[in-house]
């Protein structure tokens, strides 16, 4: 009888996150029409609509159906007016706080220095910064829903820990447990990646042919999320993805932060590209970058310029990510790579050498069809992505409806 009421309500929660996607992405949305969209029976959707709109999370709306006179048909669509939520994003050493409702419009927005160091002095600051924002907008708080934290480091998504980070000097910090103590709210802690991955699913899920999807972030740090028909791999392994800590080049001995040596990391990330340069430039007298400081704009318009030193940094790193690269899409068949990185920015020189070294090392039945795109959104941008997820799934949805 445990086993039926646990299945029951998952059934729930899958459903209600199903009607109120469908709705969010075609809203203003009849009745009838989102009855066949979910595949779902009108006696559901009168049910699940009807507790969506008491608890003012979709309303009714009218519009005109071009062709036809008369009064206007009524649909539905989004309510999101007084739901919000905290925005959390970790960068270097800044926190920015946004309050945003969830149809993602920010309503206000903080910047903080942000400098601890240890558990303590991360939880301790980060708390304060917290109540300092919510007391600085009591104005214009409602119903705030949930917390959404976006940082760099060794973490797991789904225990809310943060394992270890470089410059903050963390250490197992259970962070999203103690703020849920603190507030009350689910806290939904993720590496940026993830978000990243996530918005690119939402803006183009439906238009985009290929289903099989691995996205890379290459900036500061070097990670990648994997796709497949709108579901991350991690939402059934209930793993973290740790594709930057992937071994390369041991003979280096380059220390990471995690422990290890040689971590891909330590070799393709922005501040590794930047040393390397630096290292590398007295062996390239006449190499464009002798005339200004060495930074990622300037190493991309030297590789547009056919710059000798330039093109081999581009090329060596995507040498260096498409072993690790090419592992995966023989064992995922994927389709498409999306690579999210300063690199992208001037020309496509990163992406063609990727795809000759990946072509080399993998399968020919994968390798013949795989696509290689820029992603060109923005930490910024992706943040309201978890929220979203978690209103799609249902699973913050019930949370909601239950009060």
């Amino acid at each position: 009888m445990v086993n039926q009421t646990g299945h029951i309500d998952q059934i729930k929660q899958l459903n209600t996150g199903i009607v109120y996607r469908i709705i969010d992405q075609h809203g203003p949305i009849s009745r009838i029409a989102l009855s066949k969209q979910a595949q779902l029976a009108p006696a559901s959707i009168t049910k699940i609509t009807r507790e969506l709109m008491d608890a003012h999370l979709i309303k009714e709306l009218e519009f005109p159906v071009l062709g036809l006179r008369g009064r206007p048909a009524v649909g539905l669509v989004i309510e999101s007016e007084g739901w919000q939520f905290l925005a959390i994003r970790i960068e270097g050493q800044k926190l920015t706080i946004s309050l945003k409702e969830i149809n993602a419009v920010t309503l206000a927005q903080t910047e903080y220095p942000f400098t601890p160091l240890g558990n303590s002095e991360f939880i301790d600051f980060l708390s304060e910064l917290i109540s300092q924002f919510f007391a600085s907008q009591q104005k214009i708080l409602e119903r705030v829903t949930a917390i959404s934290i976006l940082i760099d480091g060794i973490l797991d998504p789904h225990t809310g820990v943060i394992y270890q980070h470089s410059s903050f000097k963390i250490h197992q910090l259970a962070i999203a447990e103690y703020l849920t103590k603190q507030t009350g709210l689910p806290v939904y802690l993720h590496p940026p990646v993830d978000a990243l991955a996530l918005m690119d699913l939402f803006s183009h899920q439906e238009k985009r042919k290929e289903k099989n999807i691995i996205y890379l972030q290459l900036q500061n740090v070097v990670n990648v999320m994997v796709l497949n028909h709108g579901t991350t791999l991690d939402t059934n392994t209930h793993r973290p993805i740790l594709f930057g800590h992937t071994q390369c080049e041991p003979e280096q001995n380059n220390v990471c932060y995690c422990g290890s040596y040689d971590c891909l990391e330590t070799h393709t990330s922005i501040p590794a590209i930047l040393q390397q340069a630096n290292n590398l430039l007295i062996n390239y007298p006449d190499s464009f970058l002798h005339q200004q400081d060495i930074s990622m704009d300037k190493i991309c318009a030297g590789a547009i310029l056919n710059d000798s030193l330039c093109v081999y940094l581009i090329n060596k790193v995507a040498q260096q990510l498409a072993k690790p690269l090419a592992l995966m899409v023989n064992l995922l068949g994927s389709q498409l790579i999306l690579v999210n990185s300063p690199l992208n920015q001037d020309s496509d020189l990163f992406l063609k050498c990727l795809h000759k070294h990946i072509n080399k090392l993998s399968i020919p039945l994968y390798s013949s069809t795989l696509a290689i795109e820029k992603s060109t959104f923005s930490i910024k941008d992706s943040e309201t992505s978890l929220i979203q997820r978690a209103l799609y799934d249902g699973s913050l949805l019930l949370q909601l409806l239950q009060g």
